[in-house]
């Protein structure tokens, strides 16, 4: 199955309790895949816990020019972003799936 972009986005990634989610009107039932790119700011991610600012929970680290993707509709609608230091970042994210 060939995947086609749906839609895009850009989120700052600041220190909000429990982290920063994708939005969730971007979740239709098509998407089946985010492809994200930090583009400023290091930042961890987690798709089972809420993050703490400066916490160790979720991914190692994921610095600017880090790519990753998340797969699956329970990680997408559990995804969560914060930053680790103070300086915020910004993480662009292209939606995928089966599109009309």
């Amino acid at each position: 199955m060939a995947l086609k972009s749906i839609d895009s986005e850009a989120i700052t990634v600041d220190a909000t309790s429990g982290g920063v989610s994708f939005t969730s009107a971007t979740l239709t039932g098509q998407v089946l895949m985010a492809s994200c790119r930090l583009e400023t700011g290091p930042v961890r991610i987690n798709t089972i816990n809420a993050p703490t600012a400066g916490g160790s929970e979720g991914s190692l680290l994921k610095n600017i020019g880090d790519e990753f993707e998340i797969w699956g509709s329970d990680d997408l609608k559990n995804f969560r972003a914060i930053r680790t230091t103070s300086t915020s970042g910004t993480l662009t994210v292209i939606y995928q799936g089966t599109g009309a």
